[in-house]
Formats: C-alpha cells, sequence, structure tokens
C-alpha cells in the first residue's frame, strides 16, 4: 500500500472513531458524522464573486476559515507541525535508541531530588528582622 493512502486512511479512520468516542449518545455520533461527510459543502465566501454558479449548484458559501484571517500566524504553526511530525523521531523511534547508563540515571535522580527540595516548606530569611 502506498504510504500517502496508508496515511489517508488511517487518519480518517481516526476522525471517524473519535466522534464515536466523544458524543454523548449514538444519535449525537451520527448528527456529527452526517454533518462530516453528507452536510452542505460550505467554501470561502471569496469564492462567491469569482464562481457565482456555485449557489446554482446548492453549494453555501460562507465564513468557514475565519481563524485563518484572525490569527495570521496560524499557517505558520501548522507547517511547523507538519515539519515537526515528518522530519523528527516519534518516541518509538526514540525509545527504541535509548540506551541506559550510569550517568543518565544519576541525572534523573538529581532531577527528581531538586524538584521535590522545591517543595519544602523554609522560612523567609528576613523574618526576624
Amino acid at each position: 500500500m502506498h504510504k500517502a493512502l496508508a496515511w489517508f486512511i488511517t487518519f480518517n479512520f481516526v476522525n471517524v472513531t473519535w466522534v464515536f468516542f466523544r458524543a454523548k449518545d449514538f444519535d449525537d455520533a451520527l448528527k456529527v458524522l452526517h454533518g462530516m461527510f453528507v452536510g452542505p459543502l460550505v467554501l470561502p465566501a471569496a469564492l462567491t464573486s469569482r464562481l457565482p454558479s456555485l449557489e446554482s449548484m446548492g453549494i453555501k458559501t460562507g465564513t468557514w476559515s475565519k481563524i485563518f484571517y484572525q490569527d495570521p500566524l496560524i499557517i505558520a504553526w501548522l507547517a511547523g507541525g507538519l515539519i515537526l511530525v515528518l522530519l523528527f523521531r516519534n518516541s518509538m523511534e526514540l525509545q527504541q535508541r535509548f540506551k541506559t547508563d550510569l550517568y543518565h540515571l544519576a541525572a534523573t535522580l538529581f532531577l527528581f531530588l531538586s524538584l521535590f527540595m522545591l517543595s519544602r516548606k523554609s522560612e523567609f530569611i528576613y523574618f526576624n528582622f
């Protein structure tokens, strides 16, 4: 199977199953799935002036992408996330390369001990003055 097709199938499977996981009941899940796959197609309002025949075909135009106009950095964040996912190792790949040694064990131990020491209650140094 081609890698892009496998990604597409996995992505859509996860999306559909999360609908059932998050819905209050089965009817709500079916309403959401109907809106996702069968509901009206809504395109950006800017296409109305360019393609006036869209409304005669039953395709609605609206402000579905209002978030992109409010935050111009959203595209940069999405591109950065895509680069992070595609180019860097995931947790399973990092786990396979992980080697335990005494140095990292001691460093982890000292880190946790120092974090636990931060929660100790101590008096303010100048409270008697």
